[in-house]
C-alpha cells in the first residue's frame, strides 16, 4: 500500500467472518454508525464506532478516478478509525453493484408485512425494516 502521510489517503479494510471484502486506499469514506453518518478522511481523530444498516461510501479509491465513488452495504458491526486507516468488521458487506433493487423491495414489504408482538419481537422487526430499507436505499442510489 502507498504511505498514507505522503498521499493525503486513508487505509479502508472492510472484513467480514467470511473474508476481506474490501482494502484499498481513498481520499475518505462516510460510514453509517448506528447515531448517524460520519466521514473519514486523512489525519482524521482516532475512534472506534458502533456500525448501523447503511451505505459505506468510498471516494477517490486507489487506481481510479478522483472523485469515483464506490458504495457497499454492510449490516451492523464495528468500525474502528486511527493512524489513517478505516477497519470495518461486519456481519454483511456486500458491493452496490451486487444488490438486487427488486428483491430488496420485496424483502422490506415481507418484513413490513409480518406481525410481531411481545418487546423483544417488535424490537427484532424495527431493526429488521431498518435493514431492509437500508438495502433499498443502496440498490437504489
Amino acid at each position: 500500500m502507498a504511505d498514507t502521510k505522503q498521499s493525503g489517503s486513508v487505509r479502508c479494510v472492510i472484513v467480514t467472518p467470511e473474508q476481506t471484502s474490501l482494502d484499498t486506499q481513498a481520499r475518505s469514506v462516510t460510514l453509517p454508525l448506528f447515531d448517524g453518518l460520519r466521514g473519514v478522511g486523512h489525519g482524521h481523530s482516532p475512534f472506534i464506532g458502533r456500525l448501523g444498516a447503511g451505505e459505506v461510501r468510498i471516494v477517490g479509491e486507489q487506481g481510479g478516478p478522483a472523485d469515483a465513488v464506490r458504495s457497499l452495504f454492510v449490516e451492523g458491526g464495528f468500525v474502528e478509525v486511527g493512524h489513517d486507516a478505516v477497519t470495518v468488521i461486519t456481519q454483511r458487506a456486500v458491493p452496490a453493484e451486487k444488490v438486487d433493487a427488486a428483491a430488496a423491495r420485496a424483502e422490506l414489504e415481507k418484513i413490513s408485512s409480518t406481525r410481531a408482538t411481545g418487546d423483544e419481537a417488535i424490537d427484532a422487526k424495527l431493526k429488521a425494516e431498518d435493514a431492509a430499507r437500508a438495502l433499498v436505499r443502496t440498490a437504489t442510489r
